[in-house]
């Protein structure tokens, strides 16, 4: 190999790093801000149950968390399954909301390095 091939090849290897660094900060970005807002969804459902006042809720939370810690672990683990099964829906169905910001994060990082 000569030295322009060699340059070549090593330009297009920094260029696919570089795509590869990008997109992953991007991605890790898309996937926080996912993550943030079904978080948001279920501490909006908490702030439902207590009729959109901070007394209400705090007064729901004491409740479910005295009922919670009197529970046997068998309740405790259905009820924490069907916590996280809401988390997980709400994290799908934002992520599904937002499936066009994932699709140009690879797409405006790929052209922007041709």
């Amino acid at each position: 190999m000569n030295a322009v091939t060699m340059r070549n090849v090593a330009q297009a290897s920094v260029r696919r790093s570089q795509f590869g660094l990008a997109a992953s900060l991007r991605m890790t970005g898309w996937l926080a801000v996912t993550l943030l807002a079904s978080m948001g969804v279920v501490a909006l459902f908490f702030f439902a149950i207590g009729n959109f006042t901070i007394s209400g809720t705090m007064l729901q939370l004491d409740n479910l968390a005295s009922r919670y810690v009197a529970a046997d672990a068998a309740r405790q683990a259905q009820f924490n399954h069907l916590l996280a099964t809401g988390a997980v829906i709400a994290f799908c169905a934002i992520g599904f909301f937002r499936r066009s910001g994932l699709v140009r994060i690879f797409k405006e990082t790929e052209t922007s390095h041709d």
